[in-house]
């Protein structure tokens, strides 16, 4: 069985990296992360395209930027 071990960079808890993709009256979306929904796509494939679009520009945007996504994805309680 596979273990879930933190990436290179990452602190704290794991996240869930499954059941990323959900369909909702026909369109497809993934989750961020910090649960945020992210589509609609057409189809899963797209979904999946924006997904690897997503998480490219998390690995190349500048700090400041990420700093205030994160803020924009995390729900206030």
């Amino acid at each position: 069985m596979a273990m879930n071990l933190n990436r290179a960079g990452e602190l704290g808890k794991v996240p869930s990296r499954h059941n990323r993709f959900f369909v909702v009256s026909g369109d497809w979306y993934f989750k961020t992360r910090e649960g945020a929904p992210m589509g609609p796509f057409d189809d899963r494939g797209e979904a999946e395209q924006g997904l690897y679009d997503f998480l490219e520009f998390m690995t190349l945007a500048e700090p400041k930027t990420l700093s205030r996504l994160y803020a924009a994805l995390t729900p206030v309680h």
